[in-house]
Parts: C-alpha cells; sequence; structure tokens
C-alpha cells in the first residue's frame, strides 16, 4: 500500500467544541497544486448489538437531534470518560441504555463511520446474555428521557432498520455481520480486536496543529 499522495503544508483547528473539533488542513500534491480539507475529529464510540437469553434483540429507539428524527439503534456511546476503557465504557452505556448487564462480550469489527471528512472510529460488539441490572438501573441522562427499548428477533429488526429509512449505519453494519455470523458464513478475527485502552491511543496519533 502506498502513503498518502499529498503533504500536509499547515494545520489548524479553528473549532473546539466540548466534544468534536474541526480541523483545517492545508495539502499540496507532487505538483504543487494545493487543496483544503476539514476534518472533524471525534472522540470515537463503541456500540453492541445486546442478544438477551431468549435470543431477542435489544435496540433502542431514540431522538436524535441532528437529523431531527428518531432512529433505530444498537445500542452506543461516545468515549467522553477521560481514561475510560472500551469495554468500560460498553458496559456504562449498556446499563444506563438497556438497563442490562453481565452477558458476554464479542468483538465483531471496528471501522470509520464517515471517513470522507471525519476520523470517528466505532467499536463494534455482540453483547449475549445480558441480564436486568439487579437492584435497579442508573438514572437517564435527560436528553435520553424519551428513549425506547425495542426487543424484537432478528428478522424482524433487520426488517424495522431496513424500512425505517434513512437507518443507521453502525446498526445495519452490526445486522448484518450477526446475520452471517448466525448462518455460520463469517466469524471475526479476535487478531483485529481493539486494545483495551485503544481510545487513548487512537487521540495521541492525531497530527498537531502546525500552523
Amino acid at each position: 500500500m502506498s502513503g498518502p499522495p499529498f503533504r500536509i503544508l499547515e494545520s489548524s483547528r479553528p473549532f473546539q467544541g466540548g466534544l468534536l473539533a474541526v480541523r483545517t488542513d492545508r495539502i499540496a500534491d507532487a505538483d504543487g497544486r494545493t487543496a483544503i480539507r476539514e476534518v472533524v475529529e471525534h472522540p470515537g464510540a463503541v456500540a453492541a448489538l445486546v442478544v438477551d437469553d431468549e435470543g431477542q434483540l435489544l435496540l433502542v429507539d431514540q431522538w436524535r437531534h441532528p437529523v431531527g428524527a428518531r432512529v433505530l439503534e444498537v445500542a452506543a456511546g461516545k468515549y467522553d470518560a477521560d481514561g475510560e476503557l472500551v469495554e468500560e465504557t460498553l458496559r456504562r452505556e449498556l446499563a444506563e441504555e438497556l438497563e442490562v448487564e453481565g452477558g458476554t462480550l464479542t468483538w465483531l469489527s471496528t471501522f470509520y463511520s464517515t471517513p470522507g471528512w471525519s476520523d470517528e472510529v466505532v467499536d463494534l460488539y455482540l453483547a449475549e446474555g445480558v441480564r436486568p441490572i439487579a437492584g435497579g438501573a442508573p438514572a437517564r441522562d435527560w436528553e435520553e428521557a424519551g428513549l425506547e427499548v425495542v426487543r424484537v428477533g432478528f428478522e424482524e429488526a433487520l426488517e424495522l432498520a431496513t424500512r425505517r429509512l434513512p437507518g443507521d449505519s453502525k446498526t445495519l453494519v452490526a445486522l448484518g455481520l450477526y446475520g452471517l455470523r448466525r448462518a455460520g458464513a463469517w466469524a471475526p478475527d479476535p487478531a483485529g480486536r481493539p486494545a483495551p485502552d485503544a481510545p487513548a491511543r487512537r487521540a495521541a496519533t492525531r497530527p498537531p496543529a502546525v500552523s
């Protein structure tokens, strides 16, 4: 594989929000042509397709402000707590969104959500055999007050996810890989599993602002 077809002349971060940053790179190719590339820097996220002891899938139906609509999704959360490990973030999100704990986590895939303009990486897992939290679940954040848990079989989940358009990319990936795994046509390679501290490692590889 070859490296990038251009070099970065300068970088700056004109916007730094509470979650996201926008990096602007001025690039040049070998012939001296230049262009500007805008990159949204995201801390990344972890997600899981959750299957309970009866083989039913647990999804969430929630309001998403950026698209102004409710979206059916697998449970997921951002890496927004300093020093939190991958599976710690996932367990926290499963407790907050689905009110479940325990079970077995199997890594499925790690992928870029929108590599054309963002560096967001999603670590996707399968969570099997989860159970309701003993003693009651923690209170949900006020922004998740309208979140609804949807418990359905695989075929119905696939139908819902592909008919309610536009669909959610991580959910479509999760259902597709789970379906292949159920059919015995595919299995994840454990060697690709992210390091426990993958969020911190990825953040450390971001280029510095050089303008």
